[in-house]
């Protein structure tokens, strides 16, 4: 069976509430880091939720960013930077 991949705007309604989830390295600017390059996609100030938590060894730093996405663009823009952020594991 072939792995057919399907079009996120035959997907996803935009604009959308969406759930960006980072996980990297624990370091103190991770977090900083991965907002900015979040704010650097989305070029404003709108509300982002962010929040953070530590793995049980402290190794790493989940990072959760929540906002309006208003097109498929902007999405996979947000996903590019945050893959580029330095000690980055995964992004969800």
């Amino acid at each position: 069976m072939d792995d057919v991949a399907i079009p996120i705007e035959d997907l996803v309604a935009f604009p959308t509430r969406f759930t960006f989830k980072v996980v990297g390295h624990h370091t103190r600017e991770f977090s900083r880091d991965c907002l900015q390059a979040f704010r650097r996609v989305f070029c404003d100030e709108r509300k982002v939720e962010l929040r953070t938590r530590l793995s049980s060894k402290a190794a790493y730093l989940s990072v959760t960013l929540v906002t309006t996405v208003e097109s498929a663009d902007k999405l996979r823009a947000a996903y590019t930077a945050l893959r580029g952020v330095d000690g980055v594991l995964t992004v969800l």
